[in-house]
């Protein structure tokens, strides 16, 4: 990913302000790992450099570059060949992260807080929430989800998220990676995935100038659920049973279960609830209007007790495994003892019917089309006041705005033309900008820093907002710039070095026509790759266009950029500073 720095000093601190407010986002989400688990002895590995350590809350940071075993001992916490630690103890950067005796593996970049409980660690990340959308997508998501159904997967995940935010406030987090909130995996992730996420940046469904109630299920069985018939406080009128002839397309979704009715009076007994004993008899005596089954009696000893079907499912499954039962679709029979659930659907059957989504992607259904049959009357929108995405078509890229501005593509038009001219692509190519509405979502989009005017990943380019582009020299600079990026980074091999990638673009934009400060390639590299402020790195930018400004005019442009694929001399490497 290249990069366009400009330091943007008091001005981006007050325009993010009042763009995160405008949307009202938070930047990032506080999620609880690891949560169905017990975790004694945990193993954070760094991924790349940049990894830091305080082992108490008023200890100094510490870099680490070795793997870190955290164990609790007797409530106390310790750092497995380094020291005893306080709790909580917090890490920063990008981690790989093992629970030991799991199978459950953690790839994620944030802050880390883990502190001692009575039950054994407690693993805190914090993370943007763009990152926590593309963990539910790998959580959630089939291995073979089609893109459309991907992308509605996206808007909901990001819909419940900004909804439920604080679901965990008393317990110090925002929301946990289980099914209670929504299953999570962060790790690597197929390229449909990123793309998902990517397009729908920021997307959630409203109703209004109000965020709607956002949830999914993984079959609904043929007809979806009122929100009412599980939770009796939640009436919304997009929440409302409908049939789904999609999912029955995919599967019936028909299981079975069978439990000893000793074993289900002792299950009863863990949860403390007052019902006979011993159980002799359970029976459905209320259904939902779409036949799910709403309350059971349990009958022992000639004494009735009733119990929800919903809260039965969650008992049965924490107890037995989750998805003994998949559903409260169903009927019961007693034969000697065993008690055979036989039914329909998987999961509460309420919202985004996940198998449906995936068969009406499958037939060529949009993701807004999937998201207005599951959730009718709302809108999928980025704030209250606009439509969502809408993309514009330019002379050979295409603009993704909420707004999209004429003038923009026009600007656009000139800056393509321009980047094509001084740098000729040897392949057709397509870049495609998506204009960001506030600094808060380029930040949580790109992972760059407020001071960024734009970033580049491939033929796609994230642009701030439009008025701090052109508080600081317009949107046609920045758009040259970052279609040069398109055009070199398709030449440049993967160890081509940044100080030429950059110094190229710098060069051929014409930009920094001052001499930079005399800098050593290392040090550039260094600078470009991790800078600790804007400051540095528009100092390393300058130093590596007056490096590459002096090999053009030494070598040619024809063979300067033939060291993108083939590498730079030695020859000419020993000559640079």
């Amino acid at each position: 990913m290249r990069r366009l720095f400009v330091l943007l000093i008091g001005f981006v601190c007050l325009v993010q302000a009042a763009s995160t407010q405008d949307i009202g986002d938070q930047s990032t989400v506080t999620v609880r790992l690891f949560s169905t688990q017990t975790a004694r002895k945990i193993t954070f590995i760094p991924l790349g450099a940049g990894a830091e350590i305080r082992f108490c809350p008023q200890c100094p940071q510490k870099k680490i570059d070795v793997p870190v075993r955290l164990e609790q001992i007797n409530e106390q916490l310790y750092v497995t060949g380094i020291q005893q630690a306080q709790s909580p103890l917090t890490l920063r950067g990008a981690f790989r992260v093992r629970v030991e005796g799991s199978s459950q593996v953690e790839n994620a970049s944030g802050q880390w807080i883990v502190s001692t409980t009575n039950a054994g660690l407690r693993i805190l990340l914090t993370t943007s929430t763009e990152h926590y959308v593309m963990a539910a997508l790998n959580g959630e998501a089939a291995p073979d989800e089609p893109i459309e159904s991907l992308k509605a997967m996206a808007v909901v995940a990001r819909t419940f998220a900004r909804v439920n935010a604080h679901r965990h406030a008393a317990e110090g987090f925002d929301l946990c990676d289980s099914t209670h909130c929504q299953a999570l995996h962060f790790g690597s992730r197929r390229p449909e995935v990123e793309e998902a996420v990517r397009t729908t940046t920021g997307e959630t469904l409203w109703v209004g100038a109000h965020r709607a109630e956002a949830y999914a299920t993984q079959h609904c069985g043929g007809e979806t659920e009122d929100a009412a018939s599980v939770w009796p406080n939640l009436h919304v009128r997009y929440l409302r049973a409908h049939a789904d002839p999609y999912c029955l397309r995919r599967s019936s979704a028909e299981w079975h279960a069978d439990i000893g009715i000793a074993q289900l009076a002792g299950i009863l007994r863990e949860q403390h609830w007052n019902v006979p004993g011993p159980v002799e008899d359970i029976r459905i005596i209320k259904r939902t209007p779409t036949g799910r089954a709403k309350l059971l009696e349990v009958t022992g000893q000639g004494k009735k007790a009733e119990i929800s079907a919903s809260s039965l499912r969650f008992a049965l499954d924490r107890a037995l495994g989750w998805n003994q039962l998949r559903s409260d679709w169903y009927e019961i029979t007693l034969n000697n003892g065993v008690i055979h659930f036989e039914g329909k659907g998987y999961g509460h059957g309420i919202g985004l019917c996940q198998a449906g989504s995936f068969e009406m992607a499958s037939e060529g259904r949009s993701y807004r089309e999937i998201l207005n049959f599951y959730f009718p009357g709302t809108q999928v929108r980025i704030t209250p006041h606009d439509m969502g995405w809408k993309e514009i078509r330019g002379s050979g890229w295409t603009l993704s705005a909420a707004d999209p501005r004429q003038s923009l593509l026009e600007e656009g038009n000139l800056a393509w033309a321009r980047a094509r001219s001084v740098f000729p692509p040897k392949i057709a190519m397509q870049p495609y900008v998506r204009l960001m509405p506030s600094t808060e979502l380029f930040r949580q989009a790109t992972d760059e820093p407020g001071w960024t005017l734009a970033s580049t990943q491939g033929t796609g380019i994230a642009l701030q907002p439009l008025p701090i582009l052109r508080a600081h020299g317009g949107e046609s600079p920045v758009l040259l710039h970052e279609f040069l990026h398109v055009l070199v980074e398709e030449e440049a091999a993967p160890q081509t070095p940044l100080w030429l990638r950059e110094g190229l673009v710098e060069a051929l934009a014409d930009t920094h026509r001052h001499t930079g400060d005399a800098m050593q390639t290392s040090a550039i590299e260094a600078a470009l790759a991790h800078p600790a402020s804007a400051t540095e790195s528009q100092r390393a930018h300058a130093a590596s266009a007056e490096l590459v400004r002096r090999m053009i005019e030494k070598y040619g442009i024809p063979t300067v950029r033939s060291w993108l694929r083939s590498g730079v001399p030695s020859t000419v490497l020993a000559a640079a500073p």
